[in-house]
């Protein structure tokens, strides 16, 4: 059985939210680099054998550039994890995505340590059957 971030099926619960790790972009861009390539796969397995599973992919900045830059930089490599998920069979209603921009940071965007904590995906489970 695949797990979701080495999260068992059982161990998931409605409206959890999980950070993705081992998940990078091209700097300042959507692009996924490949080093991200195994985590979207083990997503893409969990999501494959669990058919009843939906989920909104949340895209999150730092909180140096602009509120308009960090929403629309946070939505397209949302998006982005999305369709990847999408083009290799996952259903696209069973994929929502977000971007939250900077409106919810996990650590001060004081320190490069801490920006780069911000800048981050995480997969929030809207429903889980069973």
């Amino acid at each position: 059985k695949t797990s979701l971030a080495g999260l068992k099926r059982s161990q998931l619960k409605l409206g959890q939210t999980i950070r993705l790790d081992n998940l990078y972009f091209v700097a300042d861009s959507e692009l996924i680099r490949e080093e991200s390539f195994p985590v979207l796969n083990e997503i893409f397995e969990f999501m494959a054998e669990n058919r009843d599973v939906i989920v909104e992919i949340g895209g999150h900045t730092n909180g140096v550039p602009t509120h308009e830059y960090c929403d629309q930089l946070s939505t397209a490599r949302a998006k982005e994890v999305a369709s990847y998920l999408s083009q290799k069979g996952i259903e696209a209603q069973r994929l929502q995505y977000k971007g939250y921009g900077k409106r919810k940071p996990i650590y001060s965007n004081e320190t490069p340590y801490g920006r780069e904590k911000n800048q981050r995906v995480e997969i929030k489970i809207l429903s889980i059957d069973g």
